[in-house]
């Protein structure tokens, strides 16, 4: 009776193997994605190296290049009340267009599934952008009194000499994406993808279009 148990064990055993190697022939582990960014507005590239924990699970490290423009804005930056004057005090601030440029530096979860046919995807993820330009945007403050709108004062110089800006920054952002993958052979697929980030925690969502090439590694 023993004999027949362990037989029967040893069986399911090497069959559950059999099973897992038939399945794994077909199931590569890594893969390595180049990509091109179209951030709205801005533009970049990114590198990342993907591992399939499972069919329906990837983990994915990623950095590149990336920009962001920003346009000239202005803002009322300070307003107090003068006695003598009998008036308000205004200091309005007038920022000038920059790119913003940054290297983000960042690590995903990715749930594949497919929707008729489709090899699609959404993800997850979270990292550090690591700003080198912050604080070289041209910025104008004028100080005048609101109601005779005599100016009292102005000031003009780069955001870092006027705020007491660092030129260099980091920031914690994340974000939602999503994407299908084309089949091209069967080591290739084109990767077109969308998502929604946020390069700092109080920051504005930004929209990303990307498109790039996934490469298995057998």
């Amino acid at each position: 009776m023993k004999k027949f148990v362990l037989i029967i064990v040893f069986y399911s055993i090497t069959t559950v193997f059999a099973q897992n190697d038939t399945v794994n022939s077909s199931f590569y582990k890594f893969f390595i994605t180049p990509s091109f960014k179209y951030n709205l507005p801005g533009a970049g590239f990114k590198l990342s190296v993907g591992y399939n924990i499972m069919n329906d699970f990837s983990i994915i490290l990623s950095s590149g290049y990336m920009t962001l423009f920003r346009n000239s804005h202005s803002g009322l930056q300070e307003s107090r009340w003068d006695d003598i004057a009998k008036d308000y005090l205004e200091t309005t601030s007038y920022h000038g267009d920059y790119t913003r440029q940054f290297i983000p530096v960042d690590l995903s979860l990715r749930y594949n599934f497919e929707v008729w046919g489709v090899q699609s995807y959404v993800s997850y993820q979270a990292g550090w952008n690591y700003f080198f330009n912050e604080g070289t945007y041209n910025v104008t403050l004028v100080t005048k009194y609101k109601n005779s709108n005599q100016i009292t004062n102005t000031k003009s110089g780069k955001a870092a000499d006027i705020y007491n800006y660092s030129k260099t920054n980091s920031s914690f952002g994340d974000g939602l994406g999503f994407g299908v993958l084309v089949p091209l052979t069967d080591i290739m697929k084109i990767d077109f993808s969308c998502s929604f980030l946020r390069l700092s925690t109080s920051g504005p969502i930004v929209l990303s279009l990307g498109a790039g090439l996934n490469f298995v590694i057998k």
